[in-house]
């Protein structure tokens, strides 16, 4: 976990959410990967577990909780090229492979970056580096009683399948992803 800790550093501060160092995320269990729970609305059970992590919640230095709007803007986690940007049920994913991953023979490790609304600069075959800005957290305006959030997720799926099909009705329902 140490990649994705220091990347909600890079989150924190690229975002200025804290004057004095990081903030203390707060996460419930319906944020977090394999959870059956909601975190919004109703809290009742998802229709699927959850297939990432939900970010929008933390605290400041006063002990504040605050959760992220569409000001926020997303970093990319590390050296990528991104392989196709898709609709998701509230706005965009942006799908990356790291550099670091590119040469495995058999199989794709992604990040999933979603609920996003990608910058004017970032197209499918773009090359983007470790904390260049990527997308804004989008409204939810196609869901009010969800707030703005970021979902992450690392996904891998055989390499056969080609950078346009990597998208929500892929990694949903196809077995062994």
């Amino acid at each position: 976990m140490k990649n994705f800790s220091k990347y909600l550093s890079a989150l924190s501060r690229i975002n200025e959410l804290e004057s004095r160092g990081d903030v203390q995320w707060h996460f419930f269990a319906g944020m977090l990967f394999a959870s059956p729970d909601k975190w919004w609305d109703d809290f009742g059970i998802r229709a699927a577990v959850h297939e990432g992590i939900d970010i929008t919640y933390f605290k400041n230095s006063k002990g504040t909780l605050k959760l992220f709007d569409e000001t926020i803007r997303i970093p990319v986690m590390e050296n990528s090229i991104i392989l196709n940007i898709c609709d998701d049920f509230l706005g965009k994913s942006i799908i990356t492979e790291p550099f670091r991953a590119a040469s495995l023979p058999k199989l794709r490790i992604l990040y999933v970056y979603a609920h996003v609304t990608p910058m004017d600069h970032v197209f499918t075959n773009s090359v983007v580096m470790e904390n260049e800005l990527i997308a804004r957290v989008c409204r939810t305006d196609k869901n009010p009683m969800m707030p703005p959030h970021l979902h992450f997720s690392c996904v891998e799926v055989p390499r056969h399948f080609a950078p346009e099909t990597l998208n929500w009705d892929l990694f949903s329902t196809h077995d062994g992803i």
